[in-house]
């Protein structure tokens, strides 16, 4: 497929930064790293030992016309969309000293990526260039030695699911096949030279519907050098050496010799579009020795298999698993790579048909699962660092793909692994009813036996713990060490120990006698064990998971020895005690959970003070900065905890210290609903404020309970509508029912938030000014404010509701607070010029809404002057509730910190959600006012913008905090 070769460079190449390689074509320097031998290569994360930088990756013109060869091969794409790619590879080339001397041109991939959307103008031969380049892409890196980085991987992925999944209307045809190694593969670049492989690079991708080919056949060994670049998932590799042997006793396999068929013949040639392989039996016999396994591969790792090397693939048939996957002859070949089976079998075939799933499906559910998976990590992450709003929001997230997501793989699996960490999660952060009706649930749906069961009723256990139901506790932990001992499951039998010790310690009484001493021996193994878990780890591995287990196992042997400080203390042993606890702070120091820490430090600092060291205890209840033992307790309350912050408060343990999130041990209390607790917190902070202490502490509880309110209408109410809207702008009539819905059930919420309002447009022009809340209707008694009415309120009173509404966010005219009594305006009326003005743009731009049905939110009219603070403390509701946010911008807006606010809020949501709109208003005094898009990308900082009343900054810094909490 020859294509003319035109006389200048195309602009958009001409117009690219352009390289000549020093080195060469990468296919004339071939490095091989590692040749026929019994170990993986190149088991690295992605993105380390980069030798050569990203910034100058790059790959030639001539590297791109070999990979396209292949990817035409392998998508049998047709002439009229291959062709055209072709010419515009060879229009990019320079010339040389004449026509047909073209020099190669060297570009990073992001420009061939652009170089490819302006000289290809039909959209199928588009997507084939850039599936052409992602092969690209891991070919060069490939051959360079170098690891490709997650970013390379991610780039990849996105060029060849974008092709994959895209409509073709004339080819290319990518399609799928049944391997005899139970995945399914998609053929993405094939070159043979001579009936063998030369390069091959393929998608694989193994379901979770338990298929996972013949086991009798899953060792086999490859003609070609083979690498894998792990998309998603998680696969194990085990590697074999073979000896021949003479007898039949002594074989452990046979030796099979593999053919492939297409629609033409059966033959050892291997072809592209197979419909089937055999296997057949050569009457060889041999022993396997397993060398080197499991070795754990998962997502942005990759590994190799030297050609000739026996190996197996081991993933769970519940699993789905995906790899782009390359056989590169160049880097080593063998032409008799057999493949071994039962030694008195003659053969088996495997069909290819990969019964009707189709490639595009296989790459929307690889796509889903890469994000399920990074939302997973990203709340396991904020877990470790004790930030469970976070944590709760990213598990939330991966929960929502579950249950919305058509054809989630497998989703009952997954969807137990987030309730599992949800459990966790709210456990953690003291919502231990939400905790324990997920696990029951999940538990009660669960087969007896399963590995997730010995978790997850471990878990409730904690939980029934905390919730004083210790003979509940008890029950729960020794179900799960009876089936973690059964299932030699070591480290769910090492947690359960402990936390029979823990409950033992409790039901004990902390009086001398059996249940003390059995409490001791229990967490004594509890130690033992971890550490003997600890010691099996490799901590030289380059594997994540061994320095996640290595964490996790010393988070573990930490909480043993403070258990078993206070177990010593119980039984009058001091010196034992602080011994074992300072151990336990010791452990801790490293540890990224602030909650973790602050705990050590309790059950430390106990010790010190029942050994009559005052001032060294309160250093361990007092710590400078972040989470204090006092937070910790309140963060999960019980009996128990509430024991140990009566004896902090009579300590003299700070209350009212804040930590890392900006909170309090009052905050965390109350957020849990737990009264005793509060009363304790409480009557620490009137030892602390003293004469004072009265006020201070109404007014401690009112913010507590103002934040709580924050979080309850946030994250329980409004997300969830925001989350199911999927870009449908009608989901804000939902938002705004649910709002008016919560606030009319709970009383309390009703007096501290305001519900949501509006003036209709058409009143607002007969006013002729910027309206009061005081105000009434033109012509009437009736208030020129109109509420959005809940559920429960007569149906006769929603006409006229507003469909539409736009919320103004302004200073006052004078930079005055702008929920001050007084006027935001001036004698001439500006701001009110500039609110129609910014309404009739606003209506020009979006003819589809209805000016008769539009609503408009104006702080001075929505907000009741008389009682400002409900109204005020529903701005970032209120803007949630508004179709779109125009902001009056001047000189010194972006200065203000409650328009920052309400910036910061309309930025988050229209991120997230795409269902807001965002404008800025700007003035001109010679060309007229300006309606123009407000900037996504300014960023907001509260902590350095002003405030009229600088007693409004903490609840402006928790607004801007639970405000990223609703993206």
């Amino acid at each position: 497929m020859e294509a003319p070769r035109l006389g200048t460079p195309p602009k958009q190449c001409r117009n690219l930064r352009r390289r000549t390689d020093s080195k060469g074509d990468a296919d004339a320097r071939i490095a091989v790293s590692i040749k026929t031998n019994n170990k993986i290569g190149n088991t690295n994360g992605i993105g380390e030992d980069d030798d050569d930088g990203d910034s100058e990756f790059s790959i030639t013109s001539s590297s791109l016309s070999r990979v396209l060869h292949g990817v035409v091969v392998a998508t049998k794409a047709p002439d009229d969309v291959a062709a055209p790619i072709h010419q515009w590879i060879l229009s990019c080339e320079s010339k040389g000293t004449s026509d047909h001397d073209p020099t190669p041109i060297n570009l990073r991939p992001e420009e061939w990526c652009k170089a490819a959307a302006l000289g290809l103008s039909h959209e199928d031969s588009r997507h084939l260039a850039r599936v052409t380049i992602g092969v690209a892409v891991l070919r060069e890196r490939a051959r360079r030695s170098q690891n490709a980085t997650a970013a390379d991987l991610a780039m990849v992925w996105g060029l060849v699911r974008d092709a994959i999944t895209h409509p073709m209307t004339t080819g290319p045809r990518f399609s799928a096949v049944r391997s005899s190694q139970g995945f399914l593969a998609v053929p993405l670049c094939s070159l043979l030279n001579d009936g063998n492989i030369d390069e091959l690079y393929r998608f694989h991708i193994w379901l979770p519907d338990g298929l996972r080919g013949n086991p009798d056949f899953t060792v086999h060994s490859h003609q070609a050098y083979a690498q894998s670049w792990i998309l998603v998932g998680e696969g194990k590799d085990y590697q074999y050496t073979f000896e021949p042997v003479a007898s039949v006793a002594e074989a452990t396999h046979a030796v099979y010799a593999l053919s492939w068929a297409d629609n033409k013949n059966a033959s050892t040639t291997y072809k592209t579009h197979q419909t089937s392989s055999t296997v057949v039996n050569t009457g060889k016999l041999g022993r396997t020795t397993l060398t080197s396994g499991p070795e754990v591969h998962r997502r942005d790792m990759s590994y190799s298999i030297p050609s000739a090397v026996f190996h197996r693939t081991e993933v769970a048939p519940d699993a789905l698993h995906a790899t782009l996957f390359v056989f590169d002859s160049h880097r080593g070949f063998v032409k008799d790579a057999p493949v071994l089976g039962p030694k008195d079998s003659e053969s088996s075939t495997q069909l290819r048909d990969p019964a009707g799933v189709t490639p595009a499906a296989l790459a929307n559910m690889v796509d889903t699962m890469r994000t399920w998976e990074m939302l997973m990590e990203q709340g396991q992450q904020h877990s470790q660092r004790a930030e469970w709003e976070h944590a709760l929001r990213a598990f939330n997230k991966a929960l929502n793909l579950c249950e919305s997501v058509p054809d989630f793989p497998n989703a009952t699996r997954y969807k137990r692994q987030v309730l599992g960490q949800l459990g966790n999660t709210n456990r953690r952060f003291g919502r231990y009813e939400q905790a324990r009706d997920i696990l029951e649930k999940a538990l009660a749906e669960m087969e007896p036996g399963s590995p997730e069961r010995v978790e997850f009723s471990g878990e409730l256990g904690v939980i029934y713990r905390h919730m004083d139901r210790l003979e509940d506790a008890k029950r729960a932990f020794e179900e799960q060490y009876n089936t973690a001992k059964l299932q030699s499951n070591a480290q769910a039998q090492c947690r359960a120990v402990g936390n029979l010790g823990m409950v033992n310690y409790q039901l004990s009484g902390q009086i001398r006698g059996p249940l003390l001493d059995l409490a001791i021996e229990q967490l004594t193994e509890r130690v033992t064990s971890v550490r003997r878990l600890k010691a099996a780890l490799d901590t030289q591995s380059s594997d994540p998971s061994q320095r996640h287990l290595f964490n996790t196992f010393t988070t573990w042997e930490m909480v043993g020895l403070s258990r078993l400080s206070l177990c010593y203390t119980a039984r009058g042993e001091g010196k034992k005690a602080t011994r074992a606890a300072s151990e336990g702070v010791e452990l801790a120091a490293n540890s990224a959970d602030s909650t973790a820490i602050a705990m050590s430090r309790l059950f430390y600092g106990r010790a010190l003070l029942l050994d009559g060291q005052h001032q060294e205890a309160l250093k361990q209840f007092n710590p400078p900065n972040g989470c204090t033992p006092a937070i910790a307790l309140c963060k999960e309350p019980s009996e128990e905890h509430r024991t140990y912050l009566a004896e902090l408060v009579v300590a003299g343990a700070d209350m009212d210290a804040v930590d890392e999130q900006g909170y309090k041990a009052l905050d965390y209390a109350v957020f849990n609903g737990d009264t005793a607790t509060e009363m304790v917190v409480l009557s620490g902070l009137r030892q602390q404020l003293m004469r004072k202490v009265e006020n201070e502490v109404a007014e401690r509880q009112n913010e507590a309970k103002l934040r709580k309110g924050y979080r309850e209408l946030f994250q329980d109410k409004l997300r969830p509508v925001l989350l199911g809207s999927n870009g449908n702008r009608n989901a804000l009539q939902d938002l705004r029912r649910v709002y008016a819905d919560a606030l009319a059930a709970d009383v309390e919420k009703a007096t501290r938030f305001d519900v949501f309002k509006y003036v209709r447009y058409a009143d607002f022009l007969s006013l002729g000014r910027v309206p009061c809340s005081s105000d009434k209707l033109p012509g009437s008694d009736g208030p020129l404010v109109q509420r959005f009415r809940s559920s429960t309120q007569n149906d006769s009173q929603l006409s006229g509701t507003a469909e539409f509404v736009i919320f103004f966010s302004h200073r006052g005219i004078e930079g005055g607070s702008v929920t001050t009594k007084d006027t935001p305006d001036d004698s001439n009326n500006k701001q009110y010029k500039r609110m129609l003005n910014a309404t009739e743009n606003f209506l020009k731009l979006h003819p589809s809404v209805d000016s008769e049905t539009l609503g408009i939110w104006i702080n001075h009219a929505c907000i009741d002057q008389d009682k400002p603070a409900p109204g005020v403390n529903a701005l970032p509701m209120t803007v949630a509730q508004c179709n779109a946010l125009i902001s009056l911008v001047d000189d010194s807006y972006y200065t203000c910190a409650w328009c920052s606010v309400q910036v910061l809020m309309v930025q988050t949501l229209r991120k997230s959600y795409n269902l807001h709109m965002w404008y800025e208003h700007i003035p001109s005094d010679s060309d007229g006012d300006t309606l123009r898009e407000g900037p996504m990308d300014l960023k907001i900082v509260l902590k350095d913008k002003q405030l009229t009343y600088e007693s409004d900054r903490p609840k402006v810094l928790f607004l801007e905090r639970q405000i990223s909490l609703l993206g």
